[in-house]
């Protein structure tokens, strides 16, 4: 029965896109064999019907990328919380230039992979013009917005990005009652942590047989060099943008080796992929690479994520379920330094900070109904590190640069490395599908602690989710992504 609505819904989808895009063909026809040098009232009305029925067929068929947020009443834009904290420090059209360029972009990226998710192709109905008929209109409604003082005003005020935080779960279950409870248990993980790294590296007990694996990697770089790099590549807003072939340089000079007790499949690194669901295919290792930024005074930082996927976290627990993972963050400073690593489970959860000499943890943290960060040891000054992780929970037990550098990379398990927006497009048996849903996250990977901890307003808390939608703290309000979160806990050293 489900299968033969699931069936009658598919063909309706697919009727409702065809007759839409024939319909979107005719009217492109008219517009784009005569391209006024200025666009009309009527071009910039067609637009934007354009973009109001491309995003109707989007949220009609669930493919709607959870990767950036989309700017109301400008759809052909979408924002960061990155480029959401720089809306009130616009002071010169080069700084507005930059700021609608990355919005502008972030909006053709994600909106490229969902025409691609449709179940039917829309290229087919529009002779593969279709993507550029929205860029050709992005262009011209961005133009005349930009003109227009009272619409620039309003883009000021409409590029935010919406909490991850459900405010009214939080009324409904009593979050000033329930908080302390989540607040006594998170402690007492902080304490176990703690105690894991105080435990010497030699006496961490191993359930199985402790595997490695690393990327091989290329010409290496020195901290000045990457320094330089970050110099020169600064857009007018201050954000580096280093070039594709600079950024594989930078990430094989950082890539951690992983160093995992293995037990069984589940605690082995491997690729995901679509298959009648997530799944993890552990024949094939991988970590998945990906560029984010952090602000930090009047400096914007480059951030390099290291991601890597597990089968499961096992067991009967009521954190178990299917697909585990962690995010590996290295925040590096203008002098191509790391100055900050941090790392998520790919939930978001047990977020753990690891500062380098040139941050200590600020004097004035708030401790009223807020979860204190954990920093379970200095970040160790050498380069590679090794994360030493446990089997079944994946914590992370242990950082520590290996002296044996060479025969660390001869006795790992290579890894190939793949860029971590692909997920949001993976093929499959029909076509393509991004490996996260709605809010960002990733179907069939619920936990039964879901159902206690809803009340701190976090969405399926355990369950994986897409980058960009990492709530990290169950009391108080923390994103992995927000624009100021390392400012907000950490102070340069002297």
């Amino acid at each position: 029965m489900d299968h033969t609505k699931n069936s009658r819904r598919m063909v309706l989808v697919k009727s409702e896109l065809i007759l839409l895009f024939v319909t979107l063909f005719m009217a492109g026809c008219a517009t784009v064999e005569t391209r006024p040098a200025a666009p009309t009232d009527d071009a910039l009305a067609t637009c934007r019907m354009l973009y109001q029925e491309v995003d109707a067929a989007i949220d009609h068929a669930g493919v709607r990328d959870y990767g950036s947020s989309p700017v109301q009443d400008f759809p052909y834009l979408r924002t960061s919380r990155l480029l959401a904290s720089f809306s009130g420090e616009l002071a010169t059209q080069q700084h507005w230039t930059a700021w609608t360029s990355h919005m502008a972009n972030l909006d053709a990226e994600s909106r490229a992979l969902e025409l691609r998710n449709l179940p039917t192709s829309m290229e087919s109905h529009r002779n593969g013009t279709l993507v550029e008929e929205l860029n050709r209109c992005r262009e011209r409604l961005l133009a005349n917005d930009l003109a227009q003082p009272e619409r620039r005003k309003m883009l000021r005020n409409a590029a935010r990005v919406p909490d991850d935080y459900v405010t009214w779960w939080r009324v409904l279950g009593l979050y000033p009652l329930t908080a302390p409870v989540v607040s006594s248990r998170i402690s007492v993980w902080h304490r176990e942590t703690h105690n894991t790294f105080a435990t010497p590296l030699a006496a961490l007990p191993v359930a199985g047989e402790l595997v490695r694996w690393a990327s091989s990697p290329g010409a290496l770089l020195t901290a000045p060099q990457v320094g330089d790099v970050l110099h020169r590549t600064l857009d007018p807003l201050g954000i580096p943008m280093p070039t594709s072939a600079d950024l594989d340089q930078i990430f094989d000079t950082f890539a951690p080796a992983w160093e995992v007790d293995v037990v069984d499949n589940n605690d082995r690194i491997g690729m995901a992929h679509l298959n009648n669901g997530p799944m993890v295919d552990v024949a094939r290792p991988m970590v998945y690479r990906k560029v984010s930024h952090t602000r930090f005074g009047d400096q914007v930082l480059l951030q390099l994520n290291y991601i890597v996927w597990f089968p499961a976290r096992a067991g009967n627990d009521i954190y178990s379920g299917k697909l585990d993972g962690i995010n590996w963050r290295v925040t590096l400073g203008p002098d191509g330094e790391p100055w900050l690593y941090d790392v998520i489970h790919n939930c978001g959860c047990y977020h753990e900070f690891f500062p380098s000499r040139h941050l200590r943890l600020r004097d004035d943290l708030p401790t009223f109904y807020s979860e204190p960060p954990l920093l379970p040891q200095p970040a160790p000054e050498l380069q590679p590190l090794v994360l030493r992780i446990a089997s079944h929970t994946h914590y992370i037990q242990r950082i520590y640069h290996d002296q044996s550098s060479p025969e660390l990379l001869s006795a790992a398990q290579a890894m190939a490395w793949e860029d971590y927006d692909t997920l949001r497009s993976l093929p499959t048996a029909d076509g393509y599908r991004s490996l996260f849903g709605r809010y960002g996250l990733i179907a069939g990977t619920e936990r039964p602690e879901r159902f206690l901890l809803w009340p701190m307003g976090i969405r399926s808390p355990g369950a994986m989710r897409q980058w960009g939608r990492h709530a990290t703290a169950f009391v108080g309000r923390r994103h992995f992504d927000d624009a100021h979160l390392i400012e907000s806990l950490f102070t340069r050293v002297p």
